[in-house]
């Protein structure tokens, strides 16, 4: 499916709403210093919420919402943005033109958001896909998720969503949003806009997710679709060898390619092929301690070409419970074949 060109400026009602909800693409914002700690970040874990639990947080803007989406698919949630676009808030949502194996997708939500006065635009051609799913609420709040607004991924799929009020990543999400809307070659001041605890492909999932596998001293934990990168696979062998007690669930053999599943395996982790919930979700927490949560598979491509977006988190409490829900999901799962 070919990319549109982006254009100056797309479908808002008029100048008096214009006026009202702010201007359309700002420049840049800078990144907000932030002189206190970090604020905590709720975690939201699906399908035990329900889709109403993330359909609610987009009905929750009140100015604006600005979302980079993968796949935008399922009614009630392009029924929520549109809601939002036609009561006046400021909505820009990029989606991907060409999902794999699902092109064309995204066009029935692309063409109800323009018409009910949101700023709607495909991504940039220069990542491979635009995998990313998260959304800024009111400039305020920041929500990433492992989950496509699909039937599946509000109701079905194992997934986690991070509720990020830290006006440090806020505004680092922003930077990266604008950058991506105007089609710029890169995000600018890729330092600054990688700031505080987001991390996104191309810039930094790559080494965040490896320095995080490599400073587990206990255990680990992950959830993820696929595992393909050599680097990821070498990093978690590593991690085996050093006495690393490492759990893995996956979709099965069904959804990825099986090989760097039974190595580690067969390096004495535990892996198991997960059915139910169907695994969708992308986590890694080391120790209890250390926590990733995004939309980044194991993948060169997700690590290195894709518009990725996800967060690293020091919050003990928080990877505790997703380490919990790993070992709880691959109890039920089964071991892949040697």
């Amino acid at each position: 499916m070919p990319r549109a060109p982006v254009s100056p400026s797309l479908l808002f009602f008029a100048s008096l709403c214009l006026a009202a909800c702010g201007p359309a693409w700002p420049t840049i914002p800078s990144t907000p210093s932030s002189a206190a700690a970090l604020a905590p970040v709720a975690l939201v874990v699906e399908p035990d919420a329900g889709p109403q639990a993330v359909l609610d947080l987009v009905s929750s803007a009140r100015a604006s919402l600005w979302m980079e989406m993968y796949l935008l698919t399922d009614d009630g949630a392009i029924a929520a943005l549109a809601g939002r676009a036609a009561a006046g808030c400021d909505v820009r949502v990029i989606l991907e033109p060409a999902p794999y194996q699902q092109e064309g997708a995204n066009q029935p939500a692309f063409d109800r958001l323009a018409a009910a006065g949101a700023d709607v635009r495909w991504s940039l051609s220069r990542f491979t896909y635009t995998h990313a799913k998260a959304f800024v609420v009111d400039r305020a709040r920041l929500v990433v998720l492992t989950l496509n607004l699909t039937g599946a991924g509000l109701a079905g799929n194992r997934e986690y969503v991070a509720i990020d009020d830290d006006a440090t990543d806020v505004g680092a999400a922003e930077a990266i949003f604008t950058a991506d809307a105007l089609g710029a070659s890169a995000a600018p001041a890729a330092t600054d806009a990688t700031a505080g605890r987001l991390v996104t492909s191309p810039e930094s999932s790559r080494p965040a997710l490896l320095a995080l596998i490599a400073g587990a001293r206990s255990t680990l934990a992950l959830e993820t679709e696929e595992l393909t990168d050599r680097g990821v696979l070498g990093a978690l062998l590593d991690a085996r060898a050093r006495g690393v007690a490492l759990t893995l669930a996956w979709p099965g053999p069904g959804a990825a390619a099986a090989a760097p599943f039974t190595m580690l395996a067969a390096a004495g982790a535990t892996v198991r092929a997960v059915g139910a919930p169907a695994i969708h979700g992308k986590v890694a927490a080391a120790d209890g301690t250390a926590l990733y949560v995004g939309s980044a598979n194991l993948t060169p491509t997700s690590l290195d070409a894709n518009r990725e977006i996800g967060l690293l988190l020091a919050q003990p409490d928080t990877a505790a419970e997703v380490a919990a829900i790993v070992a709880g999901d691959a109890a039920a799962g089964t071991a892949p074949s040697p």
